[in-house]
């Protein structure tokens, strides 16, 4: 047995049988939703949601959006969808009093209502009003059909503009975490949003752009191959390496919360100099040493494991890259034999996001550097030593 594996964890259940080709989908689908179930950590002071529910009429939905004090231009709402039959009943709908589903808003630092859920409804109304199209389909108001807002009798145009919607505002003061779990809660629709998507909006801003930025770069590109990125999981993988670059000793599950909490504190910067030359330069440095698809797992369809690009991009950002460079073929040979190890694949394949699988997986590698004559500036034993988990 070698140094690397009495030095791992006992194994544990679900581990993964590299031989059998797994569905990478399910994979990634089933460590979103154990991640999604871990509980926040939060205080109880912390578990602050505060909303506050308006009855807003039809026609002060459409002046404030023409204003501004209701945003639809959100990054991670789908665009308008609806057919003019669809646009139109919902209009019949208000004319005859039915009751329209609750909308949900969440107020932003400026005050400004962002829609969280009932943009397709919140737009025809604005889009009818202003004239955009006239009503078709309809099965009640037979008589109104073709008519625009501008066509409907005095009476009818104020029973539509004074119809009101409750809408749900979720507002400044509630902890950002909770809010974020009621988006994730709220997005349930036939083309759910990944986390990052929701980053992607929520946390706006100069750090966001530059994730975006970086994840077009030849460099980084280089190394997932025909990985597909458009749920936005590269600029998700940017996150874990400056997340846990700076913080990965006080790393605690859930990711997603970790993820947020860094993006959330450096919205309004971006990454420094250092911190961007480091992610290009151990790009660079994988990218020369492991060559092709480095964070590809043996036996799977996926050309990216992010736990393997956890594993391996963090102990590359700390160790020596000419050590790295000088010993190419064994650092090669030690990171492809890893899979090998039962404890190892158990941690890149279930239940990625727990503490202790992943300082392991982070620990091994740093320990299979060390132990080639390479430098590695993190701590010796790091997940290795049974005491990371607590």
């Amino acid at each position: 047995m070698t140094d690397m594996e009495s030095a791992s964890p006992d194994s544990e259940e679900n581990v993964l049988d590299w031989d059998i080709e797994p569905d990478d989908d399910l994979e990634d689908d089933l460590d979103t939703a154990v991640d999604q179930a871990e509980a926040l950590d939060l205080s109880l002071d912390e578990r602050k949601l505060v909303t506050q529910p308006y009855d807003l009429g039809v026609k002060s939905i459409s002046t404030d959006i023409a204003q501004g004090r209701i945003s639809l231009t959100i990054e991670y709402q789908r665009k308008y969808v609806w057919d003019l039959g669809k646009a139109s009943r919902l209009i019949e709908s208000l004319l005859l009093n039915v009751p329209i589903p609750v909308c949900y808003f969440a107020e932003d630092e400026d005050g400004v209502y962002e829609v969280i859920d009932g943009l397709q409804r919140l737009t025809t109304i604005k889009n009818y009003l202003e004239g955009a199209f006239g009503l078709t389909g309809i099965s009640v108001l037979s008589e109104l059909e073709g008519k625009h807002f501008s066509d409907l009798a005095p009476r009818d145009q104020r029973r539509l503009e004074n119809r009101t919607i409750r809408c749900i505002v979720i507002t400044e003061d509630s902890h950002p975490d909770i809010k974020f779990d009621v988006f994730e809660r709220l997005n349930t629709g036939a083309a759910s949003l990944t986390a990052q998507e929701l980053r992607n909006s929520v946390f706006r801003g100069p750090f966001n752009d530059k994730l975006k930025e970086l994840a077009d770069e030849p460099y980084f590109l280089n190394l997932t191959g025909s990985f597909n990125n458009k749920r936005m999981d590269l600029e998700e993988l940017i996150l874990r390496f400056f997340s846990l670059v700076e913080g990965l000793s006080a790393y605690r599950p859930p990711l997603r919360q970790f993820l947020n909490l860094h993006m959330r504190e450096n919205r309004r910067s971006v990454p420094t100099d250092s911190r961007v030359a480091l992610f290009r330069e151990s790009c660079l440095v994988v990218d020369e040493v492991l060559g092709n698809l480095p964070f590809k797992v043996a036996g799977s369809r996926n050309p990216l494991n992010k736990a393997m690009f956890d594993a391996i991009m963090i102990p590359v950002a700390f160790s020596d890259k000419n050590d790295l460079r000088e010993n190419a073929d064994a650092v090669r040979e030690m990171i492809g034999a890893l899979p090998d190890i039962e404890a190892f694949r158990t941690s890149i394949g279930r239940a990625t996001a727990d503490r202790f699988r992943m300082l392991y997986r982070v620990g091994l590698v740093a320990k299979g550097l060390r132990d080639l004559g390479i430098r590695v500036d993190l701590p010796e034993g790091l997940g290795l030593d049974g005491t990371s988990s607590r």
